[in-house]
C-alpha cells in the first residue's frame, strides 16, 4: 500500500482528487499525525484491562501513519461503503471500522488543534486583559473583525423510533437531517463548530444553545440570515448584521433591496466554505454512519478546511 500512495504523489492532481488536499499539505499533516497516533497507541495498549504487552497481538496491515492517514482521507473524500473500503485497502470489515474509529479523533487535533477553543481564548484575551483596547485585540485576533453564522443540514438514515423520527425529521429539506452550525471569518478560517443537532431543530435555537453571539466581541460585525430573527432583540449591544425582511403583503423598499444585496454579498462567503466541507462526501451525501459520530466527522473536515488555508 506505501507503495501505491507513492506513485499516486507522484501524480499531485491525482492525489489530490483522492484526498482532497495537495501532496505538501500532506506530509505536513502526516508529521503532525505521527505523534498523536503514538501517543494514542501508547494510551491504548497500556491500558488496565489489556492481556497481551506491548508489542503482542497482530500489526496494522496499514503500518505507517501515510497510509493511515490517506485511508481516512479517502474514505472522507469518497465515502464508499465501510466493505468497499476493505476491498480497496485490503482490510476486513470489522478491521476497517475499528481503524476509522481510532483516526477520527486525530484529525482535527493534528489539522486545527485551536478551533475547539478558539472564540474562548479570545474571549477570556478580552475579559482578563482590561487595558487591551480594540485595535490591540484586533491585531492580535485580525479574524474577528468580521464573523458570518450559519447552519447546514446533512441528511441522514431515517431513524426507526417515531419519536427519534419526528425529532430528525426537516421540514425545510422534507428529509431526516443532522444539523450543524459554524462561524467564519472574512478570510474563510472557520472560527467556531457547534453541536450538531437533529434537523427539526430552528437556527436560533441552535445559536442560542451554543451561546454563539456571547462568545464573540461586540465590535465584531455579525453577519446572520433571516433564520436568526429576533437575535439583534436579545443582544442590542452586539454588532449583528441582519438583512431586511420583506413585510406582509408588502414589498421591499429600493434602499431595502439595497442593504439585503450588499449583505449578501458579505454572508454568501459561509455558503462558499460549506462548499468546501461538502466536497469531501461523507457530508454531502446522505450520512450513513452513527448520528452521534457525524459532529466529530464534521469539526475534522473543518480543520483540514482550516489547515488548507495556511502557508506551508
Amino acid at each position: 500500500m506505501n507503495n501505491f500512495i507513492q506513485k499516486i504523489i507522484k501524480r499531485p492532481k491525482l492525489f489530490q482528487r483522492f484526498t482532497g488536499i495537495t501532496v505538501l499539505q500532506f506530509r505536513n499533516l502526516s508529521k503532525r499525525m505521527l505523534s498523536l497516533w503514538k501517543k494514542a497507541e501508547k494510551k491504548r495498549l497500556s491500558r488496565n484491562d489489556r492481556k497481551r504487552k506491548i508489542g503482542g497481538g497482530r500489526k496494522y496491515f496499514l503500518r505507517t501513519i501515510n497510509e493511515k492517514l490517506f485511508f481516512i482521507l479517502f474514505y472522507y473524500r469518497h465515502y464508499p461503503t465501510q466493505e468497499v473500503l476493505g476491498f480497496i485497502f485490503r482490510l476486513d470489515q470489522s478491521s476497517v471500522s475499528r481503524l476509522i474509529y481510532r483516526i477520527m479523533p486525530l484529525i482535527e487535533k493534528a489539522a486545527d488543534p485551536e478551533l475547539k477553543n478558539f472564540l474562548e481564548k479570545a474571549k477570556s484575551e478580552r475579559e482578563n486583559n482590561a487595558l487591551l483596547n480594540w485595535e490591540k485585540f484586533i491585531k492580535k485576533f485580525p479574524d474577528l473583525i468580521h464573523a458570518i453564522t450559519d447552519a447546514t443540514e446533512n441528511r441522514c438514515l431515517r431513524p426507526k423510533d417515531k419519536k427519534e423520527q419526528k425529532k430528525y425529521y426537516s421540514g425545510k429539506k422534507k428529509a431526516h437531517t443532522l444539523k450543524t452550525q459554524i462561524t467564519v471569518a472574512r478570510s474563510s478560517k472557520i472560527l467556531d463548530v457547534s453541536s450538531t443537532y437533529p434537523g427539526s431543530i430552528h437556527d436560533k435555537k441552535i445559536i442560542d444553545k451554543e451561546k454563539t453571539i456571547d462568545k464573540i466581541p461586540k465590535k465584531t460585525a455579525q453577519y446572520l440570515d433571516l433564520g436568526y430573527q429576533g437575535v439583534s432583540k436579545d443582544y442590542p449591544n452586539h454588532y449583528i448584521i441582519i438583512p431586511p425582511k420583506k413585510p406582509k403583503n408588502g414589498a421591499l423598499s429600493n434602499l431595502g433591496k439595497e442593504l439585503k444585496k450588499i449583505q449578501s454579498k458579505r454572508r454568501v462567503l459561509v455558503e462558499h466554505v460549506f462548499g468546501k466541507i461538502k466536497r469531501y462526501k461523507i457530508c454531502s451525501d446522505k450520512y450513513r454512519g452513527s448520528r452521534n459520530q457525524f459532529n466529530q466527522i464534521f469539526r475534522g473536515i473543518a480543520s483540514i478546511h482550516n489547515f488548507t488555508l495556511g502557508t506551508f
